[in-house]
């Protein structure tokens, strides 16, 4: 599904090239003063949220995005199809590409039980930035590369990795993982060593990110010679990342923090960048989330990516873990894709 700098929206079918109608997304008076207020909520911390309201929220979202029926022509592929991929396109520098999608909720109709789309099981719901890039083949074994970086700067606070890390380590030994490596603290040309000897077919980095609204422009926080915090703007850290030609397939941005302050944007600009070097897949938290939210979507996600699933599928698998306990964090993880190639081969045939 395309929206254009206009707000012109259309849907196509992919295996047949079949299109909707054209019509406009109502980002306008009432509804974008609600979705805006929405947006402010969802950064207060301590805000005790009701699954009703996340609920209104996506239903606002919902119409927003398309009208009161133009979703039906979506439904009818869904019900002909066992899986369906709803990709979103979005000009770069739109007001519409910033807004929380992943919060999408189908309303109830009449017998259809409303749900949220980034949960589902037969749809897929990612941003797709269409690009002519290499092509890649799932793989037998997977290497990751897991970067920490917690520079020495009281203005963002520590990064909570520890258990996390466990995680995915646990998570490791009984996966398809060739390497696991684990890089703490990386300056901007540690970081580029690592990938240029280790050739990484995944990053999975925590640590703090900032984006600048007024620019566009986002980037990550890495450490400078002296333990300070080194702000490596988004388009330097997707050069970094990718230079040498051994480009990582996928790249994970998430942030654990200490829970003290409210949140703040941190990965957007970086993840789109990074598409746009080569990477064909990453995963950006819109926010970063307590220890207990990234356990649970780094089990579910790397357990589905073992299984051979795609990753924005592993990523709506991973979304569901985290929409039971807290349902107003499913939306966090943005899922930015170019390809769909599965990492990792099914393991479904071994013993």
């Amino acid at each position: 599904m395309t929206v254009d700098q206009d707000g012109k929206a259309r849907a196509r079918r992919l295996d047949n090239n079949q299109r909707s109608r054209v019509w406009s997304v109502g980002y306008t008076g009432l509804d974008k003063q609600l979705i805006r207020l929405f947006e402010r909520w969802l950064t207060v911390r301590d805000r005790d949220w009701r699954d009703d309201e996340i609920r209104v929220f996506g239903s606002l979202l919902h119409r927003c995005l398309f009208g009161n029926d133009n979703w039906e022509w979506i439904q009818a592929i869904i019900e002909d199809s066992p899986r369906v991929r709803l990709e979103l396109i979005f000009p770069d520098d739109s007001r519409l590409a910033a807004l929380p999608w992943e919060y999408l909720y189908l309303p109830d109709k009449d017998r259809r039980q409303g749900a949220f789309l980034a949960t589902r099981r037969n749809l897929v719901l990612s941003r797709y930035i269409p690009l002519r890039g290499r092509q890649f083949s799932a793989q037998d074994k997977l290497t990751v590369l897991v970067v920490i970086s917690q520079p020495k700067d009281p203005r963002i606070g520590p990064v909570k990795y520890e258990d996390v890390l466990e995680t995915i380590n646990a998570t490791a030994a009984t996966l398809n993982f060739k390497t696991l490596e684990t890089l703490h603290n990386p300056t901007e040309q540690d970081l580029a060593r690592a990938v240029r000897t280790g050739s990484p077919d995944l990053i999975h980095f925590m640590g703090h990110g900032k984006f600048d609204e007024d620019r566009g422009a986002g980037a990550l926080a890495l450490v400078d010679p002296d333990g300070g915090v080194d702000w490596v703007s988004d388009r330097r850290i997707a050069d970094t990342l990718t230079r040498y030609g051994n480009i990582p397939r996928a790249v994970v941005l998430h942030s654990c923090d200490a829970g003290k302050a409210d949140y703040e944007a941190s990965f957007a600009g970086v993840a789109p960048q990074l598409i746009r070097h080569g990477v064909q897949s990453v995963i950006a938290m819109q926010y970063p989330v307590r220890n207990s939210t990234a356990i649970k979507f780094s089990s579910g996600l790397y357990n589905a990516l073992a299984n051979g699933d795609d990753l924005d599928v592993a990523a709506q698998e991973a979304r569901f873990q985290i929409s039971g306990s807290a349902p107003h964090l499913l939306g966090v993880p943005v899922v930015y894709m170019q390809s769909s190639t599965p990492l990792l081969r099914s393991r479904s045939g071994d013993l």
